[in-house]
Formats: C-alpha cells, structure tokens, sequence
C-alpha cells in the first residue's frame, strides 16, 4: 500500500466516522485520482470493516453524489437532534460543574456530528454557557460528583458494600456502611438510596433500614474493608426494594418507612404532569366533564405522607378512597 492511499483511507475513514458525507467529486479532485482508483480505495475499506467494524457500512448515494456511513442499530453517531437534546439536558440540569458540562458536550459532539451541524451546537452551548449558573456546592469548592457517582454505579451493579464518610447538615461528618441499590436525581441533586448496614456489613432489608443520601455531601469513600458481593436469603430477596420501585416515584414519596397501596381520585387539569412525575401511577378509571379530568389511580408507595405533600403542588382535587399497608412488597 502506497503512503498516498494511506493517506486517501485515513481521510475517507475518518470523515465517516464525523458523520460527514464524501462527495465523488471532491474525492476525486482531492487527490487527482481516477474513478476506478476510488473504486478500489471504497473496496479496500469495505473489505476491512467487514473484520474491523461489522457494524459500520460504507454506502453510496446517487442522489446526492456521496458516500456514507451506515450502522446498525444501537452504533455509530448521535443525530442532530439527538446531540441537541443532550446539550440541553446536561445544560438546564445543573447537575455538573460548568467546565464538566462544557467537556462532556464537547466530546460527544465532537465524535457525534458532522462539521456543519457541530459548528451550529457549539454556538447554541457556548451562548448558553455564559450564562450558565453552577449549584452553590460547586461554587464553595472545587469539588467533581463524578468520581463518587461511578463508585455508586459500580458497587450497585456487582452488589457490594459502600463504606463512605457523609457530611450532614450542619456539618457534622459521620461514616456509612451501605448497601447502594438506586441513584436517582431529582431537582438538581443526585441521591444515594440504600440499605444502612451494621459493624459486620449485615442488615434485615427492612425498610426501617433504607437511607437516601445526597451525592454532594459525600465526603471520601473508602476501600471497603468488606468486599465480597452480597448472598441474600430468598426471604431478604423477597424483601428487597428494587431499583425500579424507587426510580419511577416522585422523590418525596420516598421519604417513609412503610409500603402502602393508595386509590385515590384527582379532578383537575394537570392529569399529564402527575402521570409524567410518576410512570408507576395504576389507571383504574377516567371521564372528563367540561374539558376537566375525573381520574381514578391506584399507587404503592414508601410514604403516605410524602405523597400528601407532593400532590399539594397541583390545584384540583384529591379524594382518598383506599389506603392498605403492605409487606415491603
């Protein structure tokens, strides 16, 4: 292989991996090469992502005169529109430190997009990034929630134990022995729910035994002293609160320590926020009378009271028709 195409390969492969699109034209003037030349530089390449890159195709548009990349599904660049949506979720957040939010944006546009469409982003962030306003836990100290978020993640996914020292309100520092099950996010601030375990890195996995932690007052987490994945019991798995219980609820509503079953009606217009707040709601019955809608839902909780104090932020009304406690399930 010549250096000439090597360096015709390089630059076709990675303008398909831009996301741009290499005209027949430009191709051929750019490197004053014949048809049948660029013929055989698109088979050498087809030939080596066959091996290199299954996913990854090499078409031909004869509209528009150009080649392209084709992926399967779940590969390849974001669209667009799918990198806009990311800008503005990382943006409007405030979830991050304004110079993380700025790298993470950069990276993924930068290997996302074509040069077009990444210009068009960076100008949409960078004016949004002027103005953008850190979280108060940022400005105080130079501090990331990134590395404690992945520690998080990690021990929840091969179920071990978390050893961390927590700074409470006030100040006051305290240790933790915990078993992470969920991280969730809720008005700017990630949250740590779990299991608070003993001296010996055992609990019951009642819910008398749940904690819920914000990210940001993690002060170190250390090496566990325990750091062997968890066997439970079929009774502790039964009692288990899954990821998805607490996921799916609004936050207040993890607030309690006992599961309870609620029916309940709502007549009112933001049926659509309530639903969109929480996906778990049970739709039992509806009608609407002058464009107002009469819903009847049915819900499992951790907290009547934090669901009382939830629903005080819709007008309309709220009946209560049934409230049953339950076994941790």
């Amino acid at each position: 292989m010549t250096a000439s195409k090597t360096k015709r390969l390089l630059y076709f492969m990675s303008e398909l991996e831009k996301g741009n699109d290499i005209s027949k034209m430009d191709y051929l003037a750019r490197f004053g090469i014949s048809e049948r030349t660029l013929k055989e530089d698109v088979s050498e390449l087809k030939e080596n992502l066959t091996e290199l890159r299954p996913n990854m195709k090499v078409k031909y548009s004869r509209k528009y005169g150009s080649y392209h990349a084709q992926y399967e599904q779940g590969y390849g660049n974001l669209k667009y529109n799918q990198a806009v949506i990311l800008s503005k979720i990382l943006l409007e957040s405030r979830a991050l430190r304004k110079d993380e939010v700025a790298e993470i944006i950069n990276i993924f546009v930068e290997r996302a997009v074509d040069d077009k469409e990444r210009r068009r982003i960076k100008r949409l962030t960078e004016l949004e990034l002027d103005s953008y306003q850190e979280l108060k836990i940022y400005q105080d100290q130079d501090k990331s929630l990134l590395p404690a978020i992945s520690a998080i993640f990690d021990a929840i996914v091969d179920q071990r134990p978390l050893s961390f020292s927590y700074r409470k309100p006030g100040e006051k520092v305290e240790e933790y022995k915990v078993f992470p099950i969920s991280v969730i996010f809720d008005n700017h601030y990630f949250y740590c729910i779990s299991y608070k375990l003993d001296d010996n890195f055992t609990c019951d996995y009642q819910f008398s035994e749940i904690r819920y932690f914000r990210v940001d007052r993690f002060q170190t987490i250390h090496k566990s002293e325990n750091d062997l994945a968890f066997t439970l019991s079929p009774e502790q798995e039964a009692r288990l609160i899954t990821d998805e219980q607490v996921r799916y609820q609004a936050f207040s509503m993890l607030s309690g320590n006992e599961w309870a079953r609620i029916t309940f009606e709502y007549k009112g217009l933001y049926r659509d926020v309530l639903e969109s707040d929480i996906p778990k709601l049970k739709l039992l019955e509806e009608s609407t009378s002058d464009g107002v809608d009469q819903v009847r839902y049915e819900i499992e909780t951790f907290s009547l009271l934090g669901f009382q104090k939830y629903i005080q932020r819709f007008d309309g009304d709220f009946v209560f028709l049934k409230i049953e406690a339950l076994d941790n399930k």
